[in-house]
């Protein structure tokens, strides 16, 4: 049977530039360099503004972005790190002129992010992310589609969601993977005012930017917004929008689908309006080599 081609032929990816947002108010610049309406504060261990960012999609909720153009962010309290949830249940923070303590779910309720990865390509992503379409009673809604952005296309779009103070509400920041001792010793530290809207956010998203070492492998980077009145989240949900077709670079299929699951899974995402150049990911291609005898 012949092998399908990695890159499977459709229109080109939209090269649209993306245009940029205007605040409403300027924000301040303690004294850093400003980003426009964002500045240093707001960009957690991230140099470089055009590093390309990858994330996995379910295939059902690929579609609903592509037919919708909304895409959204979720409390930290849905993410699926077990850890993560216990370290937000169990911690409090003591406000040191009281002595009360609250806890530190009640300064994530109005929080939300989306996990990325600097990773192009690995086979756990795929297996992670991607139920496997070959397995007998797999849900084919829940295969993944793979697509490529940036860190300033994913900042900028989401900073159009709009904002009176946008240097206290949008972050986007490269995980710091530590070790248990590490994270208690970081928590010992940690003050009210670290992690409250007292200061300018980018503490405690920093704090949202901690993950333990045994994921390191995910090389993860979080788009995150903290929600101030007016509120704009709901069911620890915060949905703006996104257009696929000029945010996005490309879409890549599963690397475990047969060749024909493939071409109709492309003329699939076809007909549902993806525009994006579409091919299947060659991570589990072979490659063939002649050796001669002498």
């Amino acid at each position: 049977m012949t092998c399908l081609v990695p890159r499977i032929s459709g229109a080109s990816a939209s090269r649209d530039t993306v245009a940029r947002w205007t605040p409403k108010r300027r924000a301040a610049t303690f004294g850093r360099r400003v980003y426009n309406d964002t500045n240093e504060r707001n960009l957690i261990r991230i140099d470089n503004l055009e590093e390309a960012l990858y994330r996995v999609y379910a295939l059902d909720r690929f579609e609903e972005l592509l037919a919708g153009g909304h895409d959204a962010l979720v409390n930290p309290t849905k993410w699926e790190d077990p850890f993560e949830n216990f370290f937000l249940e169990a911690t409090e923070v003591i406000d040191d002129p009281s002595g009360r303590t609250v806890p530190l779910k009640n300064l994530a309720a109005d929080w939300y992010g989306q996990c990325w990865s600097t990773q192009e390509e690995s086979d756990a992503m795929w297996c992670i992310y991607s139920s496997d379409p070959n397995r007998m009673g797999t849900d084919r809604r829940k295969m993944g589609v793979k697509v490529k952005t940036t860190v300033k296309k994913l900042f900028d779009n989401l900073k159009r969601a709009g904002s009176t103070a946008p240097y206290l509400q949008f972050f986007v920041g490269r995980v710091n993977y530590k070790t248990e001792a590490e994270i208690t010793a970081l928590m010992n530290t940690l003050t009210f005012r670290d992690g409250s809207f007292g200061g300018q956010g980018d503490k405690f998203a920093d704090l949202l930017c901690i993950k333990r070492e045994a994921f390191q492998h995910e090389q993860e980077v979080r788009l995150l917004f903290q929600d101030i009145e007016p509120k704009h989240g709901a069911e620890k949900l915060f949905k703006y929008r996104l257009d696929a077709n000029v945010i996005f670079e490309e879409a890549v299929l599963d690397p475990r689908l047969k060749n024909g699951d493939a071409i109709a899974l492309q003329s699939k995402l076809r007909a549902a309006g993806c525009t994006l150049p579409i091919w299947r990911s060659p991570l589990y291609q072979a490659p063939h080599f002649v050796i001669p005898i002498q």
